[in-house]
């Protein structure tokens, strides 16, 4: 049984899968039937099922260097994470694995300083378990003549 069987599984079929990652059901057949997980789905992939992205992916991940296949099994706070931090919390050798993880540029990951923090943009906390905080919503005002209505009913 390869790792894409075994998310299978411990997903508990493809359809749970599939919906756990938002994808069709087809999609999830497909990778299957090609044997290859797109990267952008495979540490969800792993949260969702324990499968190690290194089994699931190894042209991107390579071999558990990190000795923990799971390391983004806890989500970490919003605090600010260097770029070296984040290829160690994510087992990658290269900026060029961590740019196609995020779906970026190869050049951008790479003109990012290797000390300082990361941007905070979506992809980097959505892969870091970090969740958007939507907008609070306005409450409406309240009314200020809302004690002065009187609707003729008086207690006896």
């Amino acid at each position: 049984m390869d790792a894409l069987d075994k998310a299978v599984k411990g997903a508990g079929g493809v359809t749970a899968l599939a919906f756990s990652l938002g994808v069709s059901q087809s999609a999830v057949s497909n990778w299957r039937k090609r044997r290859r997980v797109p990267a952008e789905h495979v540490l969800s992939i792993e949260r969702t099922t324990g499968v190690s992205r290194h089994e699931l992916c190894p042209d991107v991940f390579g071999a558990a260097p990190c000795g923990n296949a799971t390391a983004l099994a806890e989500p970490v706070a919003r605090a600010p994470i260097t770029k070296a931090a984040l290829r160690a919390r994510l087992c990658l050798s290269s900026d060029g694995h961590l740019a196609k993880v995020l779906k970026l540029p190869a050049a951008e990951v790479e003109a990012w300083p290797e000390d300082d923090r990361v941007p905070a943009l979506p992809q980097v906390l959505q892969l870091l378990g970090v969740q958007e905080q939507p907008p609070p919503v306005a409450s409406a005002p309240e009314d200020p003549d809302a004690d002065r209505i009187d609707l003729g009913i008086h207690a006896a």
